[in-house]
This record gives structure tokens, sequence and C-alpha cells, in this order.
């Protein structure tokens, strides 16, 4: 019986753990926050809820919280790659708030309130995951939110950080389409989702739509569908 309850509480953590990471992919932040602080309540030291949380609570503008929390993640492993870049970033906030009650980093890209950033438009926005992907260390210093630069070349889109530094590419198929539709006159915007160790994934925003375009929609697949597979109009 003994073993039975605690392969129950094995998977109840492990659905719990799924929840959460689906309302990060959300952005439903709050909800994050309180799922990860249940996680909490009964393993405290759970380094990866506690990096949610953070991650959660920077979205939410909750920026002492989010420094707490990754502190936290630090005093159980004190070389967690995460936290050590997210606290390096957390300690450049100027110490003041903009007009919407966010503080505002120094040389990097303000915390924002992301329900904003990443408003689904039909058409207009698409989610997607990246490829051929820098190494890990460079994935990790990324936040949500993050402004990314988008890199037409001749026959692929590559995507930077603010300081150029490579973070991957589009899909060929994608990024094809991307590119007849700049060389068209659209512009684009894109922000960081999500990033892990393996993974970075991008929300990318039509901002400015060509007379050639006038009635057609950058996109076609819905934003639930993380991975990419439209490259036809």
């Amino acid at each position: 019986m003994h073993s039975y309850g605690a392969a129950r509480q094995d998977s109840d953590a492990e659905s719990l753990a799924q929840a959460a990471i689906t309302a990060a992919l959300c952005s439903d932040w709050q909800e994050a926050v309180k799922i990860n602080e249940k996680i909490l309540r009964s393993t405290k030291d759970n380094v990866e809820a506690l990096n949610r949380l953070a991650r959660a609570c920077l979205c939410l503008g909750e920026l002492t919280k989010a420094t707490k929390t990754y502190k936290k993640v630090l005093e159980v492993d004190p070389y967690n790659i995460i936290a050590l870049k997210n606290i390096a970033k957390l300690a450049k906030t100027d110490g003041h708030s903009t007009s919407n009650g966010l503080s505002k980093p120094v040389g990097t890209t303000p915390y924002v309130n992301l329900s904003q950033v990443f408003l689904y438009e039909p058409g207009k926005t698409k989610i997607v995951n990246l490829l051929n992907l820098a190494p890990p260390s460079v994935l990790a210093s990324l936040n949500c939110g993050d402004q990314v630069q988008i890199n037409p070349k001749n026959h692929s889109i590559t995507v930077s950080g603010d300081n150029g530094t490579y973070l991957g590419a589009f899909p060929d198929d994608l990024a094809h389409r991307v590119l007849s539709l700049i060389s068209g006159g659209n512009e684009y915007e894109a922000y960081v989702k999500s990033a892990g160790l393996k993974s970075l994934t991008i929300f990318i925003k039509e901002t400015q739509r060509s007379e050639k375009f006038a009635n057609q929609p950058s996109f076609q697949t819905q934003n639930s569908n993380y991975v990419d597979t439209d490259g036809t109009a």
C-alpha cells in the first residue's frame, strides 16, 4: 500500500508540473504562480517549480518576488544556470518603476505586461519553435518577453538577441513564406515566448502590412499549435 501511495504522489506531482508548464505556455501567469506554489508546499526544494514560479513572477512584473525565488533556487542548487542568469539580469534594474509599476532593467528588454505583448490576432501573430539553436548557456539567459531580432537572409531567417547573439532559425517553410512577405513590404516583431536549455519558442507579430498584401493574412495556423507546420499560404 505504501508503494501505491508513493506512486500516486509521484503521479500527482507530475500532473501538477505539466499543468504549470501548460499555464506558462498559455501566458496564464497567475495560474502558473498558483500551481507552482502548490507544488512547493509539498516539495519546497523543487528547483524546477521554483524556477517556473520565478519566471511567472517576472512575467507579472513582481520583480522582488522573482528575485527572492531565484535566490531560493541558488540555496538548493548554487550553480543553477537559469537562476544565475536571471539574478544577474534582475540586479541591473535601475530601482525605478515605469508608468505601469514595473521596474525597467538597464541594458536589457524592460519587463512589461506580457498579456499585451502576446496578444493573439488572427492572421497577424504566430508561435513557432526555432531550429538549429544556440548553446544552452545562451538560451538560459533569455526571459519570456525579451524582444529578439528577425534577420532575413537569402534563403533563410535567423533570430538574434538584442546584442546580435545568434539564437536560432525559422523552419525552412515558414522562412520562405515570411521572406516573401518581408520583401513585399510587410514588417514583423518577435518576442521570446518560452526558452529552455534545448528549446526556444518565439511569438511573431505582424506590425505593418503592405498594400500588396492588404487582404492576405501573414499566418494561417492557429497559435495554439506550438510546432509550426504551415509552410504555404
